[in-house]
């Protein structure tokens, strides 16, 4: 009630000072409102009440707010309010202090899938992450996460927001908020599908669905979706969820189904699920939408992710099961 009580007073606060069309007014204005007699600190604690559309808002409506808001301080004090402290010190610090490059000769490891095929670029990325970012090779060349300032600018995109044209005039620490915010999601109907078409794998509209179209299995035997995240992913840590649901009562799944997840520099993803799993799956939730936590990977360079879900090697018939989405969600 306390938190709503001060947004609520806030944004009373910026109509009131919005409603003074001159700057001249405003100076007066600023000149007994009290507000602007508080100390930089004591207003940034504040703003913590607020959403990131009323910052932006209160940094339109005074000079003082303006330069307060465009501050790195400002951004890096949010975010080590928001985050835990293992990801607030990586992306404010510790991400963009260069390593030691210790080159090391890595013994080629297989992907570990059940579900090969040897030159599909999922397969080769799985491969490089098996043989270099395997729990040997890592501690062998004392990998850690790096990407320097210029490469994070020069890469940066959003999945939610645009990406601003002025990008070097904006405090970088600013930057790194969105990025840690954003969703970082992508639909499984802009992946490869193999048989879609209008009788097995089957392209819908779903007023459910967090992106608007979906991926419905009526029926198929060789179960094999590919693709990627639309843009490079930041180094971090992040949990892979997946978003699915039955669309009927009978969910036949045989064998088990490899989820796959691949950062090209990083460590991968494979969590299997069997047919027993998208049962009772199925049995708890329904036809209902539900979002399966399968683990993480980690990433330690700017990285292309790839992801599959592939189920082949037996030829029953598979069926019951939609798909909606995939997102990365950054965990300490």
């Amino acid at each position: 009630m306390a938190k709503k009580n001060i947004r609520n007073a806030f944004q009373s606060f910026m109509h009131w000072i919005s409603s003074s069309n001159d700057q001249s007014s405003t100076d007066n204005v600023s000149k007994v409102c009290w507000i602007f007699h508080l100390p930089s600190e004591l207003l940034q604690t504040i703003t913590e009440y607020l959403n990131v559309r009323d910052i932006i808002s209160l940094s339109k409506t005074c000079r003082s707010f303006y330069i307060l808001i465009n501050d790195d301080n400002f951004w890096i004090h949010r975010i080590h309010c928001q985050f835990p402290q293992s990801i607030s010190k990586l992306y404010t610090l510790d991400l963009f202090q260069e390593p030691e490059n210790i080159l090391t000769q890595d013994e080629v490891r297989p992907s570990g899938f059940d579900h090969n095929r040897g030159d599909h670029e999922l397969d080769l990325a799985a491969i490089n992450s098996a043989t270099h970012y395997n729990d040997e090779a890592i501690e062998k060349r004392h990998a850690k996460m790096y990407i320097s300032k210029e490469n994070f600018l020069t890469n940066l995109q959003y999945f939610q927001y645009k990406k601003p044209k002025n990008i070097l005039e904006i405090p970088f620490m600013k930057l790194i908020y969105f990025y840690l915010i954003d969703r970082k999601r992508t639909s499984v109907v802009n992946m490869y599908v193999i048989h879609r078409n209008d009788r097995y794998l089957v392209e819908y509209n779903d007023k459910d669905s967090l992106i608007g179209r979906i991926i419905r299995l009526n029926q198929v035997c060789w179960l094999e979706i590919s693709g990627r995240f639309e843009y490079d992913i930041m180094p971090g840590k992040y949990e892979v969820i997946w978003r699915m649901k039955g669309h009927s009562n009978h969910v036949n799944i045989w064998g088990e189904t490899e989820f796959i997840v691949v950062p090209l520099h990083g460590k991968m993803l494979i969590h299997k699920i069997s047919e027993n799993d998208f049962q009772n799956y199925t049995l708890e939730h329904g036809t209902h939408w539900f979002s399966i936590n399968m683990g993480h990977i980690i990433i330690y360079e700017l990285s292309t992710v790839f992801m599959g879900i592939r189920n082949w090697n037996n030829g029953n018939w598979k069926t019951g099961i939609s798909w909606d989405c995939i997102e990365l969600k950054l965990i300490p």
